[in-house]
């Protein structure tokens, strides 16, 4: 094999603290995305909720094509600076700005010409994040072989990305925002959120940019795009690689779900102040960072696959009962849960969110790490180091298939009322409007997880056959 000779290597704890630290500006995007953007056109700037969906979606189809481009290029590209950091810097600048942009206030438009510019600057920020995140992503594998290790540069992915979106969002709530309408306060985020992305972007640049030597040059090839298919099909034949796929389709159609939705319930549902649950943020946290710090000793000498399945089970179990039991409440008269504004409820909640967050995310480290031993199985088979291909393919169709749960969710928001004219403060605040809601999101949020997880059973690469991989493609420890 073309590897024959080359270091197994192992990444420096310098090394793997630059790779994770640019999952900061992963996580301010993220937060972005999935907590801000959706309330803020739809309620401060009265953009229709399924137009502000909609345009969510197109920059996710947008996405979801550039992803296997961007991927495929960076795999066959030769430079000095390597095949990954040439677009990872490019993107640093305008990834900065189209955050800014998308919040900065637009003035008095219309709707027409609102949602233009969301389109416009989502499409932005989509392309940026992707010259960004599928290169850095592809160079996890090419930084560390060891089947333990890569748990440890999952880890610190998933803690780095948590640090920005729970920073950005505890500021946000404590500092910025007086309520989840305040549209001054959402200027100030756009700015610090532009920052926190450039900060984070960079430095994890310069900071891997010492290892472009020791990683994989490929041979120069000339594009054919007849022999390019008939890799990129041998490549992604195999079953580990389409079990994970086909489980991250479920699952993706899930995120896009819950794009946004969890601040209709703070504001809606529980009814909270931004400033009340800030200190949540914090807390979740640093219980992901805690929990996932020991990620590679909870794994040690076990097998990836079923921790990851247990874990997913049990959020599965836990994660509706905040909400189910609130509704049972309501329509049934109990009171399993406690009222609107008070301590026992904020407490309930918070350590319900940090256990949510914490064993999602180790689930999630080891997922990552299990898509990186694939590689080395697909090198086996075919001779070709294609860590882009396989992220990125997966990448397209789990965004396409988001973008219809985006839609899904501004179709609900509206199918529920939140954009009926008629509707009163009773309707929304505790009312019909927020619990028919409730109800639908519930359903499927449970349905959609359960069946990505009994997916992932299928996975067969264990640490025997990874280390005999590593040991049949000649790579030797250094």
């Amino acid at each position: 094999m073309s590897a024959n000779g080359t270091k197994a290597q192992k990444a420096t704890k310098t090394t793997q603290f630059y790779y994770g630290f640019g999952s900061i500006s992963v996580g301010i995007k993220n937060n972005l995305l999935g907590t801000f953007l959706l309330i803020y056109y739809n309620q401060v700037l009265g953009l229709d909720a399924i137009l502000t969906a909609s345009a969510m979606a197109i920059a996710l189809v947008f996405d979801a094509f550039s992803d296997p481009l961007i991927g495929i290029w960076s795999d066959r590209t030769k430079t000095r600076w390597g095949r990954r950091h040439p677009f990872m810097y490019f993107s640093i600048i305008p990834f900065s700005l189209a955050y800014y942009f998308i919040l900065s206030d637009p003035g008095d438009i219309s709707q027409p010409e609102l949602y233009t510019r969301l389109v416009f600057w989502l499409i932005i920020l989509r392309m940026c994040m992707t010259l960004f995140e599928v290169p850095r992503g592809a160079l996890a594998p090419e930084l560390s072989k060891d089947y333990d290790q890569r748990n440890t540069l999952a880890a610190l992915g998933m803690m780095f990305g948590w640090l920005g979106g729970a920073g950005i969002d505890y500021l946000a709530k404590e500092f910025w925002l007086d309520s989840f309408l305040d549209l001054e306060g959402y200027q100030t985020l756009a700015f610090w959120g532009g920052v926190g992305i450039f900060i984070g972007s960079a430095v994890s640049c310069l900071g891997t940019h010492r290892n472009i030597p020791d990683l994989y040059k490929p041979a120069v090839r000339s594009l054919n795009i007849k022999i390019l298919v008939k890799e990129a099909i041998s490549t992604l034949s195999n079953k580990s690689w389409f079990v994970l796929f086909l489980s991250g389709s479920f699952y993706a159609l899930l995120i896009g779900l819950e794009s946004g939705v969890g601040t209709y319930y703070n504001e809606f549902f529980w009814q909270w102040k931004p400033t009340v649950i800030a200190p949540m943020s914090i807390i979740t946290a640093l219980s992901v960072i805690a929990l996932v710090f020991f990620a590679p000793f909870i794994a040690k000498g076990r097998n990836k696959k079923k921790i990851a399945v247990g874990l997913f089970l049990t959020t599965i179990v836990v994660g509706p009962l905040p909400v189910a039991l609130r509704l049972m409440d309501v329509f049934y008269g109990s009171n399993f849960i406690p009222e609107n504004g008070s301590d026992a409820l904020w407490y309930i909640l918070a350590i319900h969110g940090a256990a949510m967050g914490a064993l999602g995310a180790l689930g999630f480290v080891f997922i990552g790490s299990m898509s990186m031993d694939i590689v080395e199985q697909v090198e086996t088979n075919t001779d070709r180091r294609e860590e882009g291909l396989l992220g990125t393919i997966n990448a397209f169709v789990h965004k396409l298939v988001g973008a219809g749960g985006v839609i899904l969710s501004g179709l609900i928001i509206s199918y529920a009322g939140f954009d009926n004219p008629e509707a009163t403060r009773a309707d929304f605040y505790g009312g019909d409007i927020i619990n028919n809601f409730a109800i639908i999101h519930l359903i499927i949020g449970i349905t959609l997880p359960f069946i990505s997880t009994l997916l992932v059973l299928f996975y067969d690469i264990d640490r025997s056959k990874h280390n005999t991989h590593v040991s049949d493609l000649g790579y030797v420890e250094e």
